[in-house]
């Protein structure tokens, strides 16, 4: 696929991801993939399923307007999408998410074979609270 194609496919999951779209996701995720986040070690990786179950729960406990992600920026090498973006959006108990993220997608074939999420753990453990916490243990 083109890089045009990749980056395209990466709005697509990063707007998926936003809203905890579980189809939309697995459409995009490939269920071999590996999914690291920051703040877990390097060889702890999420599958696809674990990273949906993981968004859903947030959004379903936490969340419930989703995490209302929007895109600054995109970068596009071969197979690689970097995307920079903000996440806006208020809890159940009415305080305010809002993190900033740096993916790195590898696709392969138009699904994503590795995603690398950069972001504040910390403050998604104040705001989120314990759900996020257990991610990757559901």
């Amino acid at each position: 696929m083109s890089t045009e194609q990749n980056k395209a496919l990466a709005a697509e999951l990063i707007k998926a991801l936003s809203s905890g779209d579980a189809d939309a996701i697995r459409r995009l995720v490939a269920e071999d993939c590996k999914w690291w986040v920051m703040g877990f070690p390097r060889e702890r990786t999420l599958t696809r399923d674990q990273m949906v179950r993981g968004a859903r729960a947030i959004i379903d406990l936490v969340l419930p307007g989703g995490f209302n992600m929007s895109i600054a920026g995109m970068t596009a090498e071969g197979d690689r999408v970097a995307v920079e973006v903000e996440s806006r959006s208020n809890t159940v108990a009415g305080k305010l998410y809002n993190n900033f993220y740096h993916f790195l997608f590898v696709f392969r074939d138009g699904q994503v074979i590795r995603g690398m999420e950069y972001t504040n753990p910390q403050h998604a453990i104040e705001v989120l609270g314990d759900v996020v916490k257990t991610l990757g243990r559901r």
